[in-house]
């Protein structure tokens, strides 16, 4: 879609293709494919699509506090808002590179990252209104670190690091880390604020969508296939956890009662309550996409992904999946 052409304003984009979306306090802010940015002021009920100075696909959005937020998505495009997602100003497109923004994250309103298709990297320092790419080159972990698993040594430093991998999602534990999964069996992590990355051993060679950080060091690494991998060392060994599905997972969440819930492809919907060392699957009888989870205020799940958004209602702690 354009870059110059405004958003436009749709009846149906509450059922479009959404992708991404965050709580702001008592908001929900979710965008989607068309440039489409919507919120939600009643955790749900109604929504509202606000004006947007592109109809490129959007794949992701950040708020480091109620009124400063960002979105991202494909053709390097980056939206800045100052006012809760009302508007939205254009500071960054890269239309000639064809590198989609695929996840952002910042560590305050001044320094933030954004990652993408093919070692995409960039970074602000600006609170946005300029952005730099950067080499991405992480080092290996140290030697002694193994597998549980077996499998995914670590390779030797003179291979080449992320130059044409996705870089799929940035997240930040407990404890104040930095970890990306990425494509084909990669996962990095950084000790310092993402200035200096390390390439992680991995449980296996098929792409990871996501991290969802639980407690200290503990991490959940999910992605194609159903494959789910837990650490509990940030990332130097792994386990794997059995899903009972084989559809691609894509986002994971700590709801408020402590248990964990995951989602992904055909409907897929996973849920924990013993802090994901294991998981009972609930499937989705309309087996749409899930790209997003998020818990509203009443406790209800927001699921966003290709029919739009819908809630879900879970059972309550301890009484099992509902059907």
């Amino acid at each position: 879609m354009a870059l110059g052409a405004d958003s436009q304003i749709m009846p149906l984009a509450v059922k479009s293709l959404l992708l991404d979306g965050q709580v702001v306090g008592s908001r929900i802010v979710v965008v989607g494919e068309r440039g489409h940015i919507l919120i939600s002021e009643d955790q749900g009920v109604s929504w509202q699509q606000q004006p947007v100075p592109t109809r490129t696909t959007l794949t992701s959005v950040f708020f480091i506090d109620p009124t400063n937020g960002w979105a991202a998505g494909h053709d390097g495009v980056i939206l800045q808002t100052a006012d809760g997602g009302r508007h939205w100003q254009m500071v960054y497109s890269d239309p000639q590179h064809e590198q989609a923004i695929l996840d952002l994250w910042f560590m305050d309103r001044q320094h933030g990252y954004a990652v993408g298709a093919y070692g995409l990297f960039l970074e602000t320092e600006d609170g946005g209104a300029s952005w730099q790419p950067l080499d991405f080159a992480p080092a290996p972990l140290a030697a002694d670190a193994t597998n549980t698993d077996g499998g995914g040594e670590n390779p030797s430093a003179d291979e080449p690091w992320g130059i044409d991998f996705h870089l799929n999602q940035v997240s930040a534990t407990a404890t104040g880390l930095l970890v990306i999964s990425a494509e084909a069996g990669n996962l990095y992590r950084s000790d310092d604020g993402g200035r200096s990355w390390l390439s992680l051993p991995s449980p296996y060679e098929g792409s990871f969508y996501g991290v969802l950080p639980l407690a200290q060091d503990t991490v959940l690494a999910f992605g194609l296939r159903g494959h789910l991998f837990r650490t509990d060392n940030a990332g130097r060994t792994w386990t794997a956890v059995e899903t009972g599905t084989q559809a691609t997972l894509n986002d994971g969440i700590l709801l408020a009662d402590g248990r964990i819930a995951l989602a992904g492809l055909a409907g897929a919907l996973l849920l924990s309550d013993d802090h994901g060392l294991s998981f009972q699957l609930m499937p989705q009888a309309d087996r749409a996409g899930i790209s997003k989870i998020l818990q509203a205020g009443d406790g209800t799940l927001v699921l966003i992904g290709e029919k739009g958004i819908r809630h879900l209602a879970l059972p309550g702690k301890g009484k099992g999946a509902a059907q």
